[in-house]
């Protein structure tokens, strides 16, 4: 949806889909956005195993009249019921991802992984390959994960932070996670909890 009032109100501009859509992908679980840019998790689909997750990225480079799916993004690592893509957030030229089922720390303790986006082309295009990779420069585990902490299933970005969600940590009590960039948001090192 697109305002040109100030805010008042607003009218759809466009409907965004996954190229390759499939029953039950949950495609627009989690949505971000960060200027011409919209992010949007299918945290059931199975292209790394059943459940493993992805994202898409859209790219618009017309004020917003018109979008293109330039990426799908999957993690490195895909498995089964990582739930890759549950959260998404977006600041500037990366992408995080929440996999809030995987099991570095144990069953369900969760990551969340950094993507590097390209700088925008001078045009959209809807063939994800006709640009340069999306690259996976890190992932983010807690310090002090634990099995069914389900780290990473809510996530935000702002400039050099990260703040990852740990709901179920410590028997529901719950934590989030800050991650600091010192390199300009390619490797992450957790900075306070």
């Amino acid at each position: 949806f697109l305002t040109t009032d100030g805010g008042v109100t607003y009218g759809q501009v466009a409907k965004l889909t996954a190229t390759d859509a499939a029953a039950s992908d949950w495609f627009g679980r989690s949505v971000a956005i960060d200027g011409g840019t919209i992010v949007a998790g299918a945290y059931q689909d199975d292209d790394g195993g059943s459940s493993s997750g992805s994202v898409y990225v859209f790219l618009t480079t017309d004020g917003g009249a018109t979008y293109a799916q330039v990426a799908k993004l999957t993690a490195s690592d895909a498995a089964a019921d990582d739930r890759f893509g549950v959260s998404v957030a977006t600041d500037g030229q990366k992408v995080v991802v929440g996999a809030y089922q995987d099991d570095d720390a144990g069953t369900s303790s969760g990551s969340a992984y950094v993507f590097a986006l390209p700088a925008p082309p001078p045009a959209p295009t809807v063939a994800p390959t006709a640009r340069p990779l999306h690259a996976e420069t890190d992932k983010m585990l807690a310090s002090d994960g634990a099995a069914s902490d389900w780290f990473g299933v809510s996530a935000a970005a702002a400039g050099d932070l990260v703040a990852l969600g740990a709901p179920r940590h410590k028997t529901y009590a719950g934590a989030v996670y800050v991650f600091r960039s010192s390199d300009g948001g390619v490797t992450y090192g957790q900075v306070a909890k």
